[in-house]
């Protein structure tokens, strides 16, 4: 059994919040960032941000790289996340809201359990069950409560969904390499490959793209682009990476649960985004279920 103490230390609490505030900012960030880059475009300079960030930390550790083959097959999860996931997720993002957006992606621990048992046989209790039904009711009250807004898109909230399915799956999948590998390796060359991937992506989505001068943008909006892709791809995989260390999987979780908190009230302060009375109950319904779900995983 963890050393209680442990939960408690600042470190841990520093960086498991510092992450959850990561990603839920960056989240308001891209979708600011959205009103003058296409998604794919967007994607692009994020990831280029976060590998140059992630790469730039591997060659001041020094860390040992495996041989070519090794490389490839350890980075191939990364065409699914950040490859595939952003991708759908950001094209998502461009068509709803970001509270929306975020309150989708906090069922990815709901996704993670249901593919675990899946694919890797892993068992799932009926309370769990239970509140993965809970979630799913409130994921349905998110998404069709004034779904076809200005602010929100009954399709954007489908392909976040998606995203999100996506995002679940790659966790499962890396789950075998995670123990064996170090942590800042492993990411850096997942988003190396997704990197690859989106790049190719929207080299070909070019020809039908409408022409992008994109000397007409302000510095400010790609210094706002390329912190919000070192603070949504780089920097909270790395602070969640020290929860890791001293917290097990099911406690760390409950950090994730905080991230749709930093989203909502960074969307109201500064993309003026409200959610409707029906969505907020959705709301509650998705968070306490994520919640009591990451508690009875790291009971178990």
């Amino acid at each position: 059994m963890s050393n209680p103490a442990k939960f408690l230390a600042p470190q841990t609490l520093l960086a498991g919040v510092g992450a959850a505030a990561c990603w839920g900012i960056s989240t308001v960030m891209s979708k600011g960032a959205l009103a003058f880059f296409p998604p794919l475009t967007l994607l692009v300079v994020q990831l280029l941000c976060s590998n140059l960030l992630l790469w730039s930390i591997a060659l001041c550790q020094k860390i040992s790289l495996p041989n070519p083959r090794q490389m490839l097959r350890l980075g191939l999860p990364g065409f699914i996340q950040p490859g595939l996931s952003f991708t759908l997720g950001l094209i998502g993002l461009s068509m709803t809201s970001a509270s929306v957006e975020a309150l989708i992606w906090s069922t990815e621990t709901l996704f993670i359990i249901g593919l675990a048992w899946f694919l890797l046989g892993e068992r799932v209790s009926a309370a769990i069950v239970s509140l993965a039904s809970l979630a799913v009711v409130g994921v349905v009250l998110v998404n069709t409560a004034g779904a076809e807004t200005a602010d929100s898109s009954l399709l954007g909230n489908v392909l976040i969904l998606a995203a999100t399915f996506c995002a679940a799956l790659y966790t499962v999948l890396v789950r075998r390499h995670a123990p064996k590998t170090n942590s800042l390796l492993l990411v850096a060359l997942n988003q190396a490959i997704g990197l690859a991937g989106v790049f190719v992506i929207w080299l070909l989505s070019l020809r039908w793209q409408a022409t992008l001068n994109l000397t007409q943008i302000p510095w400010q909006i790609w210094l706002l682009a390329a912190l919000s892709g070192i603070l949504l791809h780089g920097l909270p995989f790395w602070l969640h990476t020290i929860v890791l260390r001293s917290l097990p999987a099911g406690l760390a979780a409950l950090f994730l649960t905080l991230i749709p908190l930093f989203t909502i009230g960074g969307a109201f302060l500064f993309l003026h985004e409200q959610l409707t009375l029906v969505q907020w109950i959705g709301a509650a319904l998705i968070l306490a279920a994520m919640t009591a779900i990451s508690r009875l995983e790291s009971s178990s």
